[in-house]
């Protein structure tokens, strides 16, 4: 099996689904262990993103993570029902007083885990890569 997918109701009560799905992957796909974290890290990251910001709490949107592996990469989307967000107000990460900021820390570490990071929808759909060595 080279796909996966969960779907999931905009509540923080539903976060252990997604621990339960993210094992799951993990041990499917059977990843090299040192994609376990970075993967691990991202998908919570998105997740919380989308039950916060993209679909407000609301319990009656969704959140739809889907993973799908083929010989040279896993890539990992995680969709929900908002509208998104202004892609040119991601803060700079290069700067040290972004660190000091509320928001933007669950961003930072998408795009430092994973190998490629593309958003869609106008962020309400986040593909994160991770390419696998296989030497």
């Amino acid at each position: 099996m080279n796909k996966l997918s969960l779907t999931i109701p905009s509540d923080m009560n539903s976060t252990h689904q997604v621990d339960n799905f993210i094992e799951f992957l993990l041990d499917r796909f059977e990843l090299p262990q040192s994609l376990n974290g970075r993967i691990t890290l991202s998908i919570i990251e998105a997740v919380h993103n989308s039950i916060l910001y993209g679909n407000k709490r609301d319990p009656k949107k969704k959140i739809t993570i889907t993973a799908i592996k083929n010989p040279i990469k896993v890539s990992i989307t995680v969709e929900d029902e908002g509208e998104g967000f202004d892609l040119s107000k991601i803060p700079d990460f290069s700067r040290p007083e972004t660190f000091m900021q509320c928001t933007g820390r669950g961003l930072y570490l998408m795009i430092t885990l994973a190998d490629k990071l593309l958003f869609a929808k106008r962020g309400a759909k986040v593909i994160m890569t991770f390419f696998l060595n296989l030497n």
